[in-house]
């Protein structure tokens, strides 16, 4: 591992703690979102082109999905700020698609069509389904599969890398008592939290990653991406 490399990796895994931090200590929506940003600027440093396709995409799409699962009532935060959001969740999943991407690094596939079908079922299946249980079953079955068609080594460390960071901010944002889930689940956070984060995990590398790759490349000649 080349000193670049370890010098990104570690301050990328210093951005975890931190990020943690400041979702369950820093009171007030707007503080948490300034702090973040600023965390994120000084640890992440300068975002390559395809670094911030990843970012914005990720804020964008995961947002409209969020507030989808908040009008069907899968879970719900706490204290919003607008449209059933805190200020901070906009950023969040920018945060989490980047920072895995920055932790694991490795190879980057080629698109394959059956990974925007899939994808796309996923995205259905959480935006539709209100019990968790009946949530749980088809977006297991949906994973499942999508492993069946997706099984290269660095495929199950993006979904297993993605289920623990999903299992530090789930655990953290409920007991802090930032977003909760209804009907009481053990531990406060129902067990369909690994079937989501797990297959953002392999769609982040089998599709977002690729797309960010490709449109980078459309435009290299006329500003070269910093290596």
């Amino acid at each position: 591992m080349g000193q670049t490399r370890r010098k990104r990796l570690s301050r990328s895994l210093s951005c975890l703690p931190l990020t943690l931090a400041v979702v369950a200590w820093v009171p007030g929506n707007g503080l948490k979102a300034a702090a973040l940003l600023g965390c994120w600027a000084v640890l992440f440093g300068r975002l390559t082109r395809s670094e911030w396709l990843i970012f914005v995409a990720g804020c964008f799409f995961f947002t409209v999905m969020d507030m989808l699962a908040v009008r069907q009532h899968i879970f719900y935060f706490q204290h919003p700020t607008v449209l059933g959001l805190p200020a901070y969740e906009f950023l969040m999943w920018g945060f989490y698609l980047l920072h895995t991407w920055r932790v694991l690094d490795g190879t980057v596939p080629p698109v394959r069509h059956s990974a925007w079908i899939l994808a796309a079922f996923y995205s259905v299946a959480f935006a539709t389904i209100p019990d968790p249980s009946l949530l749980l079953a088809v977006t297991a079955v949906l994973l499942t599969v999508a492993l069946s068609c997706f099984h290269e080594r660095e495929d199950f460390l993006y979904v297993g890398y993605m289920v623990l960071l999903g299992a530090l901010f789930e655990y953290t944002g409920v007991l802090s008592g930032q977003w909760a889930y209804p009907g009481h689940p053990l531990g406060g956070v129902p067990l369909w939290f690994i079937t989501l984060w797990g297959g953002v995990g392999l769609f982040l590398r089998r599709l977002l990653l690729p797309v960010a790759q490709r449109m980078t490349q459309r435009t290299a000649s006329i500003a070269p991406d910093r290596k």
